[in-house]
């Protein structure tokens, strides 16, 4: 079960979609939600600061440093705020947390195994300032030890899920999370999408039995055939309206492999259209 719910949020469009999830998965689960915003501290490092100060005119970058530390400090105060009004008014249990550092590393040392972590999968970028979340959104899901929810641009209530599921032990324990919260979110429809490279009645067979001992809801089990990366994504495309959720095992190649033939849930992560949700 969910233990708390942990939020990213750096001011970006993207991070307050993440913040409605959290809010919605607070209130229907009856979880805390916790809205974190990470200073990343690379804005404060020698070559961005010197570059800055350049472009604003000061003779030395030191006179800029505790400024910019100020000023991004306030910064991630009023986002807080501004999350803890919504929070508030959405009638969700939260609370708010602030700290410098390397942002995947931060949120992810802020999570405990029983946490659900959630993360927009954009995050702000302009002149200012560098990608913050929506460039560690993959390093969080690669290195939290708690499921990670990575949003899109749009919020949208769960009703429709696709669990992709291969038969191995991450899809296995997708497949166990996802009965921890299902009635709660009132979900109407699950499908189960298994890929393999062509038809085999005996391995058909064994996924559907793994299913039936580990999902504890009722489920559509649909088989597609050849690379998996390519025929989810061709479903979640062809599918987009009427699914709002894909839930996943993550990462369930070696790195030395994901480095030859590419990863999956890099893929998925990367092209769907639907939030993701990836489970150790």
């Amino acid at each position: 079960m969910i233990k708390r719910i942990l939020v990213g949020i750096d001011g970006s469009k993207a991070s307050w979609v993440a913040a409605d999830y959290g809010m919605y998965f607070s209130k229907r689960l009856k979880k805390p939600v916790i809205g974190v915003h990470i200073v990343d501290i690379r804005l404060l490092e020698t070559p961005f600061i010197e570059d800055l100060a350049g472009a604003l005119g000061f003779t030395t970058y030191a006179d800029l440093t505790p400024k910019l530390k100020e000023v991004l400090d306030e910064r991630g105060k009023a986002i807080l705020d501004e999350f803890a009004k919504k929070c508030r008014e959405y009638g969700a249990d939260c609370s708010i947390a602030q700290a410098f550092g390397i942002v995947a590393n931060e949120l992810v040392d802020m999570a405990d195994p029983e946490d659900l972590i959630i993360v927009g999968k954009k995050g702000v970028h302009n002149q200012f300032a560098p990608l913050f979340l929506g460039s560690t959104s993959e390093a969080v899901a690669r290195k939290s030890k708690c499921p990670v929810l990575i949003t899109t641009d749009k919020f949208k209530e769960i009703k429709n899920v696709i669990l992709a599921f291969d038969g191995r032990e991450k899809s296995v324990h997708a497949a166990k999370y996802l009965n921890s919260f299902a009635k709660e979110l009132g979900l109407e429809e699950i499908t189960v999408i298994s890929v393999l490279d062509k038809k085999s009645g005996e391995i058909e067979k064994h996924i559907e039995d793994l299913l039936t001992q580990n999902l504890e809801l009722d489920f559509v089990l649909k088989f597609l055939y050849g690379y998996p990366e390519e025929e989810l994504d061709r479903y979640i495309k062809e599918n987009r309206e009427k699914y709002q959720l894909v839930v996943m095992g993550a990462y369930g190649e070696s790195r030395i492999k994901e480095l030859v033939l590419g990863s999956t849930t890099s893929f998925i992560i990367q092209h769907s259209s639907i939030p993701v949700l990836l489970v150790k």
